[in-house]
């Protein structure tokens, strides 16, 4: 398998994590890639120019981190399945709130990283105060979160909050939120997630 990758994507991260506890990643090629400066290889495998790209074994590119993370979690016993019932549409609902504070720290930073005479400033402030309530939803559920086999909640939950602190310290999430705090301590010590920490963190 190949993944085309940035390593300090936090979707990168979400696939190199999984990978470590499915216990594969040795079977894995990385290529460092920028998808603003896409290599040929990358963009004939997705379209869309988006890292992570997985190419598997068989050919097939799978563009989406969280397409990547349903293909992996069918490779193992590494990642655990997700809930069945009721329960696995609020392991679902925890999921997309995760996302949704990758999404909006990532959107935060290229914001950022524009020119400071036309930066967004209101965009940053909703953006921060999507996090901020993301995280106390996810404080309030942090006694779902378990600490043995990871499922993709628990993966993109800690590379979200890891996120932060890597790239928006400032926010302070950890601040009133005793629960989500003990968790991702405690989590942030898996090996996976130490093995994959941003490079400048």
């Amino acid at each position: 398998m190949r993944l085309y990758l940035s390593l300090t994507s936090p979707y990168s991260r979400k696939v190199r994590v999984a990978l470590i506890e499915q216990g594969i990643a040795g079977q894995v090629e990385e290529v460092i890639a920028d998808p603003f400066n896409p290599p040929p290889e990358l963009l004939a495998a997705n379209p869309l120019s988006r890292i992570p790209t997985l190419v598997t074994d068989r050919g097939e590119a799978l563009p989406d981190s969280s397409l990547i993370l349903e293909y992996l979690q069918s490779r193992g016993d590494g990642i655990a399945p997700l809930p069945r019932g009721s329960r696995r549409w609020a392991a679902l609902r925890l999921y997309r709130i995760a996302e949704g504070v990758i999404d909006a720290a990532v959107a935060t930073v290229l914001e950022k990283r524009r020119p400071e005479s036309i930066v967004y400033t209101p965009f940053l402030d909703r953006q921060a105060a999507v996090i901020l309530r993301a995280a106390e939803v996810l404080n309030r559920e942090a006694g779902t979160l378990g600490l043995g086999t990871p499922s993709i909640v628990e993966i993109t939950t800690g590379v979200a909050l890891g996120y932060l602190d890597f790239r928006l310290p400032y926010l302070e999430w950890r601040k009133n939120l005793p629960a989500l705090t003990q968790w991702y301590e405690a989590f942030a010590q898996r090996p996976s997630m130490q093995q994959t920490m941003p490079p400048s963190a």
